[in-house]
């Protein structure tokens, strides 16, 4: 079936895996077959892989194909080497979906998971591993090349007091520091996004309007030029002020993701106690408003469940989706599941709610060490753009002030024009890399992390651009 649609792209789908896994073993642990586990992912699972099943569903159901079980072989027999561990995956949960034998089913399962995160954690590693190389060609276009041509402009026109004039031409000059090197190192960073494993599939653009307050750079450099300020001061100003402006407004934003993700962490955590009270008999709408009342950051939400209960008329579901889809709709979607499970077996439904805790807890284990191993880059890319950057440019432009007198080549100010407006690229440039190693690439948090270094950075540059020799 699949053989002769083009080559899945590793990217798009390695990701997704230890989910698509997770999700169909919830479904055939208790017993569930095959058949419902796909059309489970196709309802209900990552956008990509989603879009896979809900075509072998389409075609068993028009019956194009006879058996799903076939359709899912096909499909993963057709992955490419990237998708090794994925492969081998699927295999493993079609076995598990034909055996009776309970216990066998749940470590087959198992090894499933552990094979999809295995595989999603060595091609991380990977990933992480081949950065060094890019990083220092950023770290060398962003920095050293500016750096160089600030340092040999005046000394190149220094030629006129022998006779031997060799000036770069301001215009070259521009472009090559405010065009050709922000070109070049956004084609490493371009480059570098594709092989990410972590990489969301699209760049949203939610929240780009909270970048407006960057928009009022130019008439605060008009306004305090008219007050009498030197340029260099109103340029650095003009950029670092509406950029704090903007960090202000968007904090509380930021405050607010990460008391939801908080929450969301301790709703995973949750699960464990869930399962555990319902597989001692406890059943299912008691044990919730239980297992979150006991976690300080959960008791609203086991309030607001209990009122709920009292209101929705026997639809549970709702209810859940009311309480708890605000912080997390996938883990409301997970407590449904449980809760569907419960209304055939309570304590089937608790050893279900045990295993997603654990599966949850593993690909956030993958994940996280992922991300740290990846966070020396960000720290770097992050620290480029705030301190080394301006730090060594600004003192580029502090030393080139005698020279550029002697010389009559590029001011100084001209310079520290080109400099600004320069650092400010680089800036976007950075944030969007630290956004795109973390696999968080959105509008919002480029202009969060380039809101929080502008202001350091023009702070930095001023300072040690105005120091006199």
């Amino acid at each position: 079936m699949f053989a002769k649609k083009k080559e899945l792209r590793t990217e798009l789908y390695l990701k997704e895996s230890p989910s698509v896994v997770s999700m169909m073993s919830t479904v055939i642990s208790p017993g569930g077959s095959i058949d419902s586990a796909v059309r489970y992912v196709a309802d209900k699972g990552p956008k990509n892989t989603a879009k896979l099943f809900r075509d072998i569903v389409s075609d068993t159901d028009s019956r194009k194909v006879s058996d799903i079980r076939d359709c899912v072989y096909d499909l993963a027999s057709s992955m490419p080497k990237g998708l090794a561990s994925f492969r081998r995956a699927l295999y493993i949960v079609i076995s598990a979906s034909e055996t009776s034998d309970a216990a066998e089913r749940s470590r087959m399962l198992k090894e499933a998971t552990d094979i999809a995160l295995g595989g999603l954690r060595e091609t991380g590693e990977e990933y992480s591993s081949k950065l060094q190389t890019p990083c220092m060609v950023v770290f060398g276009l962003g920095i050293m090349v500016p750096m160089i041509l600030l340092s040999i402009a005046p000394m190149l026109g220094m030629g006129d007091v022998i006779g031997m004039s060799m000036t770069i031409p301001e215009s070259l000059l521009e472009e090559i520091i405010l065009v050709i090197v922000p070109a070049a190192v956004a084609a490493v960073i371009i480059s570098l996004r594709g092989r990410n494993p972590l990489r969301e599939d699209s760049v949203s653009l939610d929240g780009l309007w909270k970048a407006s307050p960057m928009l009022l750079a130019v008439p605060v450099y008009s306004m305090l030029a008219g007050y009498g300020f030197e340029e260099t001061s109103a340029l650095a100003l003009a950029i670092g002020f509406p950029a704090l402006f903007t960090y202000l407004l968007i904090q509380p934003d930021v405050r607010k993701e990460t008391v939801r993700t908080k929450v969301e962490c301790v709703l995973k955590d949750a699960l464990f106690d869930l399962g555990n009270r319902m597989v001692t008999g406890e059943n299912f709408e008691s044990a919730l408003v239980n297992s979150l009342s006991v976690r300080k950051e959960c008791r609203a939400m086991a309030e607001s469940l209990s009122r709920e209960y009292v209101i929705c008329r026997g639809d549970l579901e709702s209810a859940i989706d009311r309480c708890i889809s605000s912080v997390s709709v996938m883990m409301a979607g997970f407590v449904k599941d449980i809760y569907r499970a419960s209304c055939k077996d309570v304590r089937d439904a608790g050893r279900l709610a045990i295993a997603i805790a654990h599966q949850l807890k593993d690909q956030d284990t993958v994940r996280k060490n992922l991300d740290n191993k990846l966070r020396s880059m960000t720290d770097m890319m992050s620290g480029t753009a705030a301190v080394f950057a301006p730090l060594i440019l600004g003192l580029s432009i502090m030393m080139m002030g005698p020279l550029a007198a002697v010389s009559g080549a590029v001011d100084s100010t001209h310079a520290f024009t080109i400099v600004c407006i320069y650092l400010t690229e680089l800036a976007v440039l950075m944030s969007a890399f630290g956004s795109m190693l973390s696999g968080r690439l959105s509008a919002e948090n480029v202009i969060h992390r380039v809101s929080m270094t502008l202001p350091v950075a023009m702070a930095i540059l001023v300072t040690c651009a105005s120091i006199s020799i």
